[in-house]
């Protein structure tokens, strides 16, 4: 299996540029490189008052800046760690190539070891990942928060696989903008910086990950971090009714379906996320 990489030098030139920017629109931030068993990975540090940080996974196809919307309302709360996943487009570079769930988890661990205790979060795929690390290495994790996870509760739906044909390279950009809109919320390409940033990492960007497979009811009950899973009534990545059936069985877990959220419940409510957030950390 391949690593992960730009499909030519004027693709990562342009992901670069609007990366950057991106970053910019973050206020102050800082930058590490943490070297992991797989590669070197990039976390972007927006600092906040003394306490457990926050550490949050994007979905698939996007950098950690893309929880921009969220950073606002969560570093007032605490440090907000954003972390470029191995193998996807952004600031990482993957030096080995990750065959296995299991290789996912072990470069995660890394990161969260060289970070030190934190309350992880995650979503759509972003998601799906927090939770395999939360069962298969907890150690410093002390709550777990899963925003609309895809592959996680049920299995991703039909129609999403067929549009998901919009992301890879090389796809027409009307098609591949349909998808960016089917599962970010009717985003503006053309106007939302995240959107044009995810936008050039899915069509200049192939990326070298893994297809989970769905976790067994023993997997879901296995998890002992207390968890706090938030789901999209109008999600275009889960069956809602199913998947809070399904994580109900979380052995010390909080489900909620928010009716009105889509699966970019995260940027589409900011401030309601991380009111749950902060009482979970609360409770917890």
């Amino acid at each position: 299996m391949r690593t992960g990489h730009f499909t030519d030098t004027a693709a990562r030139d342009r992901f670069r540029a609007l990366y950057d920017d991106a970053v910019a629109g973050l206020g102050p931030t800082s930058s590490r490189d943490i070297t992991t068993t797989h590669g070197v990975v990039r976390v972007l540090t927006c600092d906040g008052p003394p306490g457990i940080p926050f550490v949050l996974l994007p979905g698939a196809g996007s950098p950690g800046v893309g929880w921009a919307p969220n950073v606002p309302a969560l570093r007032r709360l605490a440090t907000v760690h954003l972390v470029d996943p191995l193998g996807g487009p952004g600031a990482s570079t993957q030096d080995v190539p990750v065959r296995s769930v299991g290789d996912q988890v072990r470069w995660l661990r890394g990161v969260l070891d060289a970070l030190g205790p934190c309350h992880l979060v995650g979503t759509s795929m972003g998601g799906r990942l927090a939770f395999e690390v939360a069962r298969r290495s907890p150690a410093g994790i002390r709550t777990l928060t899963l925003l609309d996870p895809a592959l996680t509760f049920t299995r991703i739906p039909a129609g999403t696989v067929a549009a998901s044909l919009g992301a890879l390279p090389g796809a027409p950009s009307w098609l591949r903008r349909r998808f960016v809109a089917r599962v970010g919320g009717d985003a503006d390409v053309v106007d939302d910086p995240v959107a044009r940033l995810i936008e050039a990492g899915l069509s200049g960007y192939a990326s070298a990950v893994p297809h989970p497979s769905l976790p067994s009811v023993r997997d879901v009950a296995a998890v002992e971090v207390r968890t706090l899973v938030l789901l999209g009534g109008r999600s275009t990545m889960l069956d809602p009714v199913r998947a809070r059936e399904r994580a109900a069985l979380l052995p010390r877990g909080t489900v909620e379906v928010w009716p009105d959220a889509g699966h970019a419940l995260p940027g589409e409510f900011p401030e309601r996320v991380a009111e749950r957030l902060w009482s979970l950390v609360a409770a917890s």
